[in-house]
């Protein structure tokens, strides 16, 4: 039997035209036994090719390899023949990316010999080397000995003759047996269009000047047993050999046995006792030396639970992560389902009582779920590398790497490139401008459109290149280089592995996740500033939950968006667990199961003292806090337990199937088995179905609830420290860029409309970051200064520490900024103390040219040797107020001189007058015309297309609503420009306003304005104002 050990797939990087399941399937319809999958320098495709063979194919063998690039000589394929073979090949691998650009990986002859020596496992590993008058076939014999054979391919394009004597007579010198190949780079004829496809945009050519970079023919395809005998008559041999290699390749994938990081156990523990101990000291210190007895016998659950699995090894790691964290004074909080577990919660993994908030351990795990735990948790986003190198320096290189991310061509990329590919000149438009305009370039090729859109279909989903999963660790006790290769990632001291988090999953391999959210900086820095700890925010705050309630929570943490203010002024939060549900109300789940206004109404009802009752006592206590709805997935496992009878791994397939559901039809057995348990027990039919078409959400992307919880508490604790320390919180903001939702400018002003002063530049006092020089008053920094270095700020404050900068030449001769700061610090009037308005700041410091010269560095004159200028400073004029603050803008993005849209009616008075604050104040359906600055464009999938975008006045903010088609009409218009009029009808709900609109126009197009160079020209001319 015939047995094709050399395939490409499409991992092999825009080599292979077909998936390795593809070729799994193909192989099983062929007959073949076994299959070897080798794609170029990886063994990427390999856990997807297992996951087939799992599912669709278990009689076909996975033959595991991979083609190895050596510098100066042809390629070889190399095969595993066992596990030690593969953990071999892997190290090759990661040896042949090590220290080299992406995609040009290559390994020496040396290098190899040195493996083959000095590492398990060489005496199982076959060699495939590919046949060219180079190949130094006198040196793999000797390194290889009887496990190198010859592959010959015949591909009917004339040279087969040439191409078997050649081979033949390589074999007889050398004593080394010939095997059949067909060196396959697609599963079927069909993909050949694809093939050469692929092969112009790796060559950067067209299919009209591809030339002798394309195959000869399409024979490059798994061919069958019958197929490959017929090629081989005169010899046989060739192709029985290669059964005779598959049935010597017993390595499976299912070998790869992962072990846990033990290096966290002290002397006389065993892991199971030293998580036992650790576990219970961080109850006592939790609960204050009294542990709650039901806390005491959930731990002592899930503690039983672990050790059954073995996975106290994985809770000690991610332990000793967090550990790590804290004792370096970096903030951090595990998400997701593991916040359902109270040993996570004692441990300080997480920040939610799952005792208090009753959530549900079994969502997190149970005894259905054979894969290990899965644990998120979030750091600050300034300081993840120093968790993430702590990480590579507590385990090592060759068992510590990052997992990767696949990124794959969607429809547009795939368009774009195999367009170009097929000879249309594209130039540098998008992809989307090519759909419209592809006739017009096409001209005579326009034909090929159909053949391009044939081919998008087809590449959709292929991979283009690994990038860095968002935070994924693998870590391992035996080496992870044995297991899967590690290469270079592109962000510097960063390393992957091949496989992504699926593939993971496939292998029940451990993943952490080391995240990063934003805010737990910001947070951090708030509440250091504030003098008290963020875990010590007081619970239940009255103030802080009105202002919540008022949806006045620009700056916080998740309930910021437009879409979250606007679903807040109708729930109204009074407590935790209404914020717990408002974080996971504006979700696609919730929207797409048609649930939130059931629960709208259901929470009307209980507040005006009618609570969800259905006759059903187990089912109240479930539903009752969020009023008969099952906004989380938990309720329904809880349900199906409570009701149906189900156990946890049963409830929890219920839940997997529940959320791949598209339609009611598609609910399982074990769907209609809780769908009848709830009418037996006299729930109205009517409720069950409702129930079940609220939980077709569940196939969209939803929060659990401990998720939700989670990101609750930090949201509650962003809103308690803007509602009674909002300077602080703006500063840790302001000091946390880029991160959150608005911009810098749309925070300040909120503050300040809350009382907080903000106080401008100031070279003798600011320092980088933002300061608070008074009780809510802020001090800004040089952060935000257009080209400012921190490094140069650091000097200027060694050199203020001596003594204060005195004028504008002493600040200029003592500093080290570049001539562009120094620019931009001049035109922020930074100078002003020294006597000088902006332009006369600015070109007086022209008279300094010659001492910045003086310097040692010439680039730090404030000019090069050719400026002229024609004009003395004290002919310039004061700039207006209106180009302080453009100025401003473009030079910080924020302007403490004044409001721009109050500048901005001085100077065009044909604006509408009507502010944001006289909105508010109008009936519902009034029609209004309104003039404002775009802030922010948000257009959350949930909402079917509707798009939310927020203007902004010298008053504040006004809300807008556009359904799908008004957005898309008006979408180039709102994208280019900030200065927008807008027209529509005011909506009310609840204590919210917003406008529905339907016209859009921008102002910068009707009006004459002044021109205000960079500079400061006093020249009169046209200003863009987009």
């Amino acid at each position: 039997m015939f047995i094709e050990l050399k395939c490409k797939s499409n991992f092999s990087f825009l080599r292979g035209a077909t998936e390795a399941p593809e070729y799994i399937l193909r192989a099983a319809e062929l007959g073949m036994s076994s299959i070897g999958i080798t794609d170029v320098n990886g063994v990427y495709g390999l856990p997807r090719a297992y996951e087939c063979i799992l599912k669709k194919a278990p009689h076909v063998k996975l033959i595991c390899g991979a083609e190895i690039t050596v510098k100066d000589h042809p390629p070889l394929t190399l095969i595993a023949q066992t596990r030690k073979a593969y953990g071999l090949l892997c190290r090759i691998i990661t040896k042949v990316h090590a220290d080299k650009e992406k995609g040009e990986g290559f390994l020496t002859l040396a290098e190899l010999s040195d493996f083959m020596e000095n590492f398990e496992g060489a005496n199982n590993l076959v060699c495939l080397p590919e046949v060219e008058k180079t190949t130094n076939l006198t040196f793999l014999k000797e390194l290889f000995g009887k496990n190198i054979y010859l592959p010959l391919c015949r591909y009917l394009d004339g040279l087969d003759r040439a191409r078997t004597d050649f081979t033949v007579g390589l074999s007889a010198k050398h004593a080394i047996e010939i095997i059949a190949t067909n060196d396959v780079h697609y599963h079927d004829l069909s993909r050949r269009p694809l093939q050469d496809a692929l092969t112009c945009i790796r060559e950067g050519v067209t299919i009209d000047t591809a030339g002798l970079h394309l195959f000869g023919n399409e024979e490059r395809y798994l061919k069958s047993d019958l197929q490959m005998r017929a090629l081989f008559t005169d010899l046989p041999r060739a192709i029985e050999l290669t059964q005779e290699i598959a049935d010597q390749c017993v390595f499976n994938l299912s070998e790869l046995k992962y072990t846990y990081p033990h290096e966290f156990i002290p002397p006389g523990h065993s892991a199971k006792s030293y998580l036992y101990e650790l576990v219970f000291r961080g109850a006592s210190v939790t609960y204050k030396g009294l542990i709650p007895p039901k806390v005491d016998a959930q731990i002592r659950r899930e503690l039983e639970f672990f050790a059954k699995r073995g996975d106290e090894h994985y809770f000690l790691t991610v332990q000793d992560i967090v550990q790590f964290a804290k004792d370096s004074n970096i903030l951090c909080q595990g998400r997701g389902s593991a916040a359902n577990s109270i040993v996570c919660y004692v441990l300080g993994i997480t920040s939610v009582d799952p005792i208090e908030m009753n959530l549900l351990f079994d969502r997190f795990m149970n005894d259905g779920r054979e894969e290990p735990p899965d644990i998120d948790v979030d750091f600050e986003h300034d300081r993840r590398e120093e968790v993430i190198q702590y990480i590579y320096n507590r385990f090592g290189r060759e068992r510590a790497a990052m997992v990767a991310a696949v990124r794959t061509y969607r429809s547009r990329s795939a368009f774009l490139e195999l367009s170009k590919a097929l000879g249309i000149e594209v130039g540098t438009i998008s992809a989307s401008e090519l759909e419209i305009k592809f006739d017009e370039l096409a001209k005579e090729k326009k034909s090929r459109r159909y053949l391009i859109d044939g081919l998008t279909e087809t590449l959709k989903g292929f991979p283009r290149h690994l990038s860095i999963h968002s935070g994924g660790f693998v870590l391992s006790n035996d080496p992870l280089v044995e297991m899967v290769p590690i290469e270079p990632a592109r962000m510097e001291g960063r390393t992957i592995i091949q496989w992504d988090k699926d593939d993971l999953e496939t292998l029940g391999l451990m993943k952490v996740d080391i995240l990063s959210i934003g805010f737990l900086t910001a947070l951090h820095k708030a509440t250091d500033l504030a003098g008290i700890s963020w875990r010590d925010i007081p619970a239940n705050d009255k103030p802080t939950y009105q202002m919540i309630s008022r949806a006045e929570t620009h700056g916080t943490f998740q309930i910021e968006s437009r879409a979250q203010i606007n679903m807040l002024v109708q729930t109204r939060p009074q407590n935790y667990y209404d914020l717990v549900v408002e974080v996971a109300l504006v979700r696609p789940s919730p929207s797409k199961g048609g649930m939130v206004q059931p629960y709208l109404k259901g929470l009307q009802e209980a507040r005006a003292g009618r609570p969800f009752k259905i006759g059903n006592a187990a089912l109240e206590s479930i539903l009752g806090r969020t009023y008969g709805v099952p906004i989380f997935q938990e309720q329904i496992m809880q349900i199906s337990m409570d009701i149906a009878g189900f156990n946890a791994a049963q409830a929890d397939q219920l839940r997997r199937s529940l959320a791949r559901s598209r339609s009611a039809d598609s609910v399982d057995v074990m769907g209609k088995k809780l769908y009848n348990a709830l009418v037996s027990q006299n729930v109205p039919e009517k409720f069950a179905d409702d129930l079940f078409n609220y939980i077709q959400g569940y196939a969209h992307y939803g929060f659990p609830e401990s998720h939700a919880a989670s990101y609750a508490s930090l949201a509650y604790k962003s809103a308690y420290m803007k509602c009674h320390h909002p300077s602080e919180l703006l500063i840790g903001l302001i000091n946390s860029q880029p991160m959150g939702f608005y911009p810098i400018d749309t925070l300040i002003n909120e503050a300040k409309r809350n009382g907080v002063i903000v106080l401008p530049i100031d070279p003798n006092i600011s320092v980088w970051d933002a300061t608070l020089e008074a009780p809510k008053t802020i001090r800004m920094g040089f952060c935000n200064v257009r080209h400012a270095r921190e490094a140069e700020v650091q000097e200027m404050i060694a050199q203020r520490e001596q003594r204060r900068f005195i004028s504008v030449e002493d600040f200029i001769h003592r500093t080290s900024f570049s001539k562009d700061v120094l620019q931009n610090l001049s035109l922020l009037d930074s100078f002003k103390e020294f006597g000088f308005d902006r332009r006369h700041s600015f070109w007086k410091s022209i008279e300094f040219k010659s001492l910045c010269q003086q310097k040692d560095s010439a680039q730090l004159s404030l000019f090069d040797e050719h400026t002229r200028f024609s004009e003395p400073a004290a002919l310039f004029n004061k700039m207006s107020l209106l180009e302080e603050i453009r100025t401003d803008y473009n030079l910080t993005g924020y302007s403490l001189h004044g409001n721009f849209m109050k500048a901005l009616r001085v100077e065009l008075p044909h604006l509408p007058p009507l502010t944001s604050v006289q909105i508010k104040r109008l009936p519902r359906d009034r029609r209004i015309r309104y003039a404002g600055i775009l802030t922010v464009i948000q257009r959350p999938p949930p909402a079917k297309g509707t798009a939310f975008i927020t203007l902004e006045d010298e008053f504040g903010c006004i809300d807008t609503v556009f359904k799908s088609e008004t957005f898309e009409k008006y979408e180039e218009i709102i994208r280019r420009s900030r200065f927008l009029i807008m027209e529509g009808k005011i909506q009310k709900r609840g204590l919210g306003t917003s406008v529905l609109v339907d016209y859009v126009e921008t102002f910068s197009h009707k009006t004459e304005r002044r021109e205000v160079s960079p500079q400061g020209s006093p020249r009169g001319g046209r200003l863009d104002w987009s």
